[in-house]
C-alpha cells in the first residue's frame, strides 16, 4: 500500500473516531432508545452505558438501564440503576413507579408497596399506579387495602378498578363529611331543634340508641362550644383504675369504686370510649346491666359520629377528633396498638401500628380543633 492511501486509511479511521467520541449522552441515549423499541436489550444497555460515559450524572440513560435490564429479568441490575437514577434526580415519580414494579417481579410486595406510595406522593393523580397498589395488598392477602386503593383508583377514573368493584358489588364512592363547626353551633344553640344540646345531651345520657347519625354528629362535634371541653384534659386515676381492672376476682367494693372513679372521670372526659367500655365492666360484675348496655351504646353513638367523617385509612379520609384521647379509644376498640406517631402538617395526627391481624398500617385523625382550641 502505498504512504498516499495509508495516510487516507489513517485519516478515514480518525475522523470515525472522532465522530465515535464526540456523540453526546442524549444521541447516545436516542441510539438505546431504538434498540430498546426493538427488544434488542442487551445492545440498548451497551448504548446506554456509552452515555453515561460522557455524562455521569445522565438520569434519562439510569432510568433506561434499570428498564433494560428488568426486560432482561436481571432484576438486581434493574433496582441497582433504578436507584441510582433517584440519586440522580429523586423527584421522577415514574422512577419510584418502575422500582416498584421491580420488587414485585421480585416478589418483594414490601418494598413494592413503599416505592408506589413513594410515587404517588409525587404523582397523586395515578389511577393506574393506585390500582396497581390494589393488586400488591391483594398479593398480601390484605383486604382493606385491597379494597382502598381500588375504590381511590376508580375515584381517579380508572375503568378495571370501577369494574372490580362493581363485580364486588362495592361502591367507590366516600360518603364522608366533615363536621361543619360553624352550622353545628347554630344548630345546638336552636331550642326549637332536634339539635339542640340540652336535649342531645340528655340523650345521650340515657344511652338513646334511636338517635340519628346527624344527631349523634351534632353531640359529638357540639362539645367543642361547651364551657367544659378541654381537648387534653385527663381526669383519669390510672393507678387506682388498672389496679382493680388487673385483680384476678375484685370484690364488689373494689367494683363500686371502679364505678366511682371512672364517674369523676367521665365528667371531665364524657367521650372517652375506654372509660366507658372499662365503667360497663364493673356494670356486669355488679350484675347491671342496664347500665353496661346503656354505656355501649354511648359507645356506638361517638364512633358513628368518627366514621361518619372519615375511615382514617388515608389523610385524605382521616378521622375528625376533638380531642387526642379518642385516636388512643379508636385504637383500643379495634384492638390496635401504636408503634409510633407524628404530626403531619395541615393538622394531622399519624399513628403508625404495630403488626395486626387486619394489617393495617397507620391510622390518620384530623386533630385541627384540638390544635386551634390551644391558639385560643
Amino acid at each position: 500500500m502505498s504512504i498516499k492511501k495509508k495516510i487516507l486509511v489513517s485519516v478515514i479511521f480518525l475522523t470515525a473516531s472522532i465522530n465515535l467520541f464526540s456523540q453526546t449522552a442524549e444521541e447516545w441515549k436516542e441510539l438505546g432508545n431504538i434498540e430498546l423499541d426493538s427488544a434488542n436489550y442487551n445492545k440498548a444497555i451497551e448504548y446506554y452505558q456509552k452515555s453515561i460515559e460522557v455524562d455521569s450524572n445522565y438520569f434519562n440513560a439510569y432510568y433506561n438501564l434499570g428498564l433494560a435490564f428488568m426486560q432482561l429479568s436481571d432484576f438486581d441490575s434493574a433496582i441497582k440503576y433504578c436507584r441510582k437514577a433517584i440519586t440522580k434526580n429523586d423527584t421522577i415519580a415514574d422512577t419510584y413507579f418502575l422500582l416498584g414494579s421491580v420488587y414485585a417481579e421480585k416478589q418483594d410486595f414490601d418494598n413494592a408497596i413503599k416505592m408506589y406510595k413513594d410515587g404517588i406522593l409525587l404523582k397523586p393523580n395515578s389511577p393506574k399506579e393506585y390500582y396497581y397498589l390494589s393488586f400488591l395488598y391483594n398479593e398480601k392477602n390484605i383486604g382493606v387495602y385491597v379494597i382502598l386503593y381500588a375504590r381511590k383508583a376508580a375515584q381517579l377514573g380508572d375503568t378495571l378498578a370501577q369494574q372490580f368493584l362493581t363485580d364486588n358489588e362495592i361502591s367507590w364512592e366516600d360518603n364522608f363529611e366533615k363536621p361543619d363547626y360553624e352550622q353545628i353551633k347554630l344548630n345546638i344553640e336552636n331550642k326549637q331543634s332536634n339539635f339542640y344540646y340540652s336535649k342531645l345531651w340528655g340523650r345521650f345520657q340515657q344511652g338513646d340508641s334511636t338517635m340519628t347519625l346527624d344527631e349523634k354528629r351534632h353531640l359529638y362535634y357540639g362539645y367543642v362550644f361547651h364551657k367544659k371541653y378541654s381537648p387534653y384534659s385527663d381526669a383519669h386515676d390510672y393507678k387506682q383504675v388498672n389496679a382493680i381492672l388487673n385483680k384476678e376476682k375484685p370484690t364488689k367494693k373494689e367494683w363500686e369504686k371502679l364505678v366511682s372513679l371512672l364517674n369523676t372521670s367521665l365528667s371531665a372526659e364524657p367521650f372517652s370510649c375506654r372509660y366507658l367500655y372499662y365503667q360497663s365492666i364493673a356494670y356486669n360484675a355488679l350484675k347491671k346491666s342496664v347500665d353496661a348496655d346503656k354505656n355501649f351504646k354511648k359507645i356506638r353513638s361517638i364512633v358513628d359520629a368518627l366514621l361518619s367523617t372519615g375511615d382514617g385509612l388515608l389523610k385524605e379520609t382521616a378521622i375528625h377528633v376533638i380531642a387526642v384521647s379518642n385516636e388512643y379509644d379508636y385504637l383500643f376498640l379495634n384492638n390496635l396498638s401504636r408503634q409510633s406517631q407524628a404530626l403531619i402538617n395541615g393538622g394531622y395526627d399519624v399513628l403508625y401500628l404495630q403488626p395486626n391481624e387486619d394489617g393495617l398500617e397507620e391510622m390518620w385523625f384530623d386533630v385541627n380543633q384540638s390544635l386551634n382550641n390551644m391558639l385560643k
